[in-house]
């Protein structure tokens, strides 16, 4: 055994489960403001959490005055694939700190209410910005939607990363993207896996192993069908579905982080409503999986998980000594500086997410931090494909919606290429007539990351044609469903274009897998360093990726800890 494993606990104190355990860490975490969140394994023991035995919860006071520290295992990023990271190396009796740049979301507001209302954001909404910014540029064709809301700038929970020709949305807080996407737990196509990862990886075990292992940690589960086709939250679905139908094209239901018994108790009145309550984008406050209540709870519950919200990575290097050292700033929800530190680590794990992990490798690159980066990191960035789209169907879909969808279909292009959309809601409280959808598509145009000296950041540089292939999949899909139904495109949603093409929530690539990194994400050149997210999918997935992203984190992990030995 190394030196950073403890006595194996099995998480059980007065009938908790050790998911329970480390969910009732975080909110004790956030009741007393503190901002490094984590247990030692002697407070296991104890059953209770009081202010004498909070041991590695710590203020922000205590945090900034910290010194410079050094840990076994550090884990950027508190997204898929850092939670699946951090809780298997944990179960294995490694310990581990995380670093978050966002907040711990578990602080009521003023309304008492983690996450703000949809329709009335505050501070809680963006990620230093003062409006709301959208994929649907305008509402009927008329208002821009960043000026109908203007926000406090302060740590919220949804950032907007914008390049030339591309607006990537990612979510800011411990659970990443978990907090703010539709919770689509979606399994890739077989022959899409088979063609973008290297040959050396088993597809079969990635889906008879580590598919299921992921989606049994994320909860995921679907909707009943009985209850589907009553619902009155669910009528837009299911005209898209019967369009999809009548065009030949299959439909199905979907695999969710979202507890579906839970939606269905909302309709009922039993519950306080969230996904059909309209809250989606700016989180959900009841009903949702996110990781902050799956992976990261059961491994905060381990006593050998610390999370470090608010802290963000600016720098990486390797000492003389094969260390790596990472610089951090941490900040206040304001954005004022409480403190830099280092923290030097045996074994440094990437999991800022597709832009996150690459924007700092390539800096690393640039600046000689990390010489060693070979040419492939920051190529073979994807958008996934994504093209959104509202389409008038002159049939009613209601005025009530779920904002967390259900449904999807299965189609092909002209080129015969496998096409994936989900049915999504406008969640304007009246009957549109409309449905709305996000479509994912090959993107036979990948986009890179360049170094600005000047301005010292790195940069997506994605083409201003990289959209077209997938506009023409999705249209090819939609201009069949669309004449088979007598349904046209809604054009006052994007600006008057027939669909919305320069946004995405699930960008991928980057450090792609087998070219930047190893087949189990260890980046070339840079032993004991290795990426852990979306980044390393080299090409578009044709799917939400959350599922796959903590698929391919367990199977790395996997023979990561083996090898650790």
């Amino acid at each position: 055994m190394t030196d950073d494993r403890h006595s194996n606990n099995k998480g059980q104190t007065q009938g908790l489960s050790r998911r329970q355990w480390g969910q009732s860490v975080l909110t004790v975490g956030a009741q007393l403001g503190l901002s490094s969140v984590g247990l030692p394994m002697r407070a296991l023991s104890m059953g209770a959490v009081t202010a004498p035995t909070l041991g590695l919860l710590m203020t922000e006071d205590a945090y900034a005055a910290q010194a410079d520290e050094h840990v076994p295992n550090l884990v950027v990023g508190t997204g898929y694939g850092g939670a699946v990271t951090a809780l298997r190396l944990a179960q294995q009796g490694h310990r581990v700190t995380m670093l978050e740049m966002g907040r711990l979301w578990n602080t009521p507001g003023s309304d008492g209410k983690i996450f703000c209302k949809p329709f009335s954001p505050d501070d809680r909404a963006m990620w230093f910005k003062d409006r709301i910014t959208a994929v649907f540029s305008t509402v009927a064709g008329i208002l821009p939607v960043s000026s109908l809301l203007k926000v406090p700038v302060a740590a919220g929970i949804l950032d907007v990363v914008s390049s030339p020709n591309m607006d990537v949305y990612l979510g800011r807080g411990v659970g990443g993207g978990s907090l703010v996407n539709l919770a689509m737990l979606i399994t890739p196509y077989r022959d899409t896996l088979q063609r973008i990862l290297p040959s050396s990886i088993s597809i079969d075990e990635m889906y008879n192993t580590y598919y299921p292992r992921a989606l049994a940690g994320l909860r995921g589960n679907r909707v009943r069908a009985a209850y589907f086709q009553t619902s009155a939250y669910h009528r837009y679905a299911r005209v898209a579905c019967a369009q999809a139908a009548k065009a030949g094209i299959p439909w199905r239901t979907l695999d969710s982080g979202y507890d579906m018994a839970y939606m269905e108790k909302e309709e009922a009145g039993l519950v306080p409503k969230s996904a059909l309550g309209n809250e989606g984008g700016f989180g959900n406050n009841y009903g949702k999986s996110s990781l902050d209540k799956n992976y990261l709870a059961e491994a905060v519950g381990t006593g050998l998980v610390r999370i470090q919200p608010l802290t963000e990575v600016t720098s990486v290097s390797r000492a003389s000594d094969g260390r790596y050292q990472v610089s951090t700033k941490q900040i206040d929800v304001l954005g004022n500086v409480l403190a830099t530190r280092v923290i030097s680590c045996d074994r440094l794990f990437l999991a800022g997410g597709s832009m996150g992990t690459t924007q700092l490798l390539v800096k690393a690159r640039a600046t000689g931090t990390l010489p060693q980066l070979n040419e492939h990191v920051g190529t073979r960035w994807s958008s996934n494909g994504e093209i959104f789209m509202v389409r008038n169907v002159y049939t009613s879909t209601g005025s009530k919606t779920s904002v967390l969808p259900c449904t999807g279909i299965d189609a092909v292009d002209h080129r015969g290429q496998k096409v994936y959309s989900m049915n999504i809601c406008i969640p304007l409280g009246i009957d549109t007539f409309s449905t709305a959808h996000i479509t994912m598509t090959q993107t036979p145009e990948l986009g890179r990351f360049t170094y600005d000296a000047t301005a010292q950041k790195s940069v997506l540089q994605w083409s201003a044609t990289a959209k077209n292939e997938p506009i023409t999949s999705a249209r090819t899909v939609y201009d069949h469903i669309n004449k088979v139904n007598g349904a046209t495109y809604n054009k006052s949603w994007f600006g008057g274009k027939t669909v919305g093409d320069n946004a995405t929530y699930h960008p991928l690539g980057g450090c792609p897998i087998g070219l930047a990194t190893s087949d189990i994400g260890e980046v070339k050149g840079y032993p004991g360093l290795y990426v852990m997210d979306s980044s390393l999918f080299p090409d578009s997935l044709v799917a939400n990726p959350a599922l796959s992203t903590a698929a391919i984190a367990e199977r790395n992990i996997e023979h990561i800890i083996a090898q650790m030995g």
